[in-house]
């Protein structure tokens, strides 16, 4: 049996070999590139929390109003065979019916919107008539109501929006 020698050995557990060394960041690098990123965030968010206040700014009142408003026949009426409507005008008050349009104007008379009788109401010897006019556009000085030809009636953009009582006849 032969012993080995020194150079058959094999070590048990090598020795590692020695590490590169990297040169640690020094502390006030390490502080400026958090500073940057934080930073950068922030702004990130705030930028998003600007944007959506615009929006909802923006968004808070419509660029247009319902006009919705009741308009009562008083004398000649009669009853009414379409479903919604109880009652409509007759005789000279004929035109005050179901299919009676109801239009918005400025003040210059250009027509802004245009709506229509959505039901009546028959009352002893008068007749109720609901109205709705849609999307009427903000900002004017004045609103012309008109139901049917019989002349419109003026109102600012406050009382329009808060809902209109008109009466035709006694």
């Amino acid at each position: 049996m032969t012993h080995p020698t020194e150079s058959d050995q094999i070590p048990l557990f090598p020795s590692p070999a020695p590490a590169e060394q990297t040169p640690a960041t020094p502390p006030k690098k390490r502080f400026w590139t958090g500073f940057v990123a934080g930073a950068g965030s922030a702004a990130l968010v705030a930028g998003m929390v600007g944007a959506s206040v615009a929006i909802a700014n923006t968004a808070g009142e419509p660029d247009v109003f319902d006009i919705t408003g009741i308009m009562t026949v008083n004398g000649d009426i009669s009853y009414s065979s379409l479903t919604g409507f109880e009652c409509e005008g007759d005789g000279g008050y004929s035109d005050m019916s179901p299919t009676a349009a109801v239009s918005v104007s400025d003040e210059s008379g250009k027509l802004l919107a245009k709506g229509s009788l959505t039901g009546s109401t028959k009352l002893s010897d008068s007749c109720m008539f609901d109205f709705t006019v849609t999307d009427v556009p903000r900002g004017s000085t004045f609103y012309e109501v008109e139901i049917s030809h019989r002349g419109g009636l003026s109102y600012t953009e406050e009382e329009a929006e808060s809902g209109l009582s008109l009466s035709l006849g006694d």
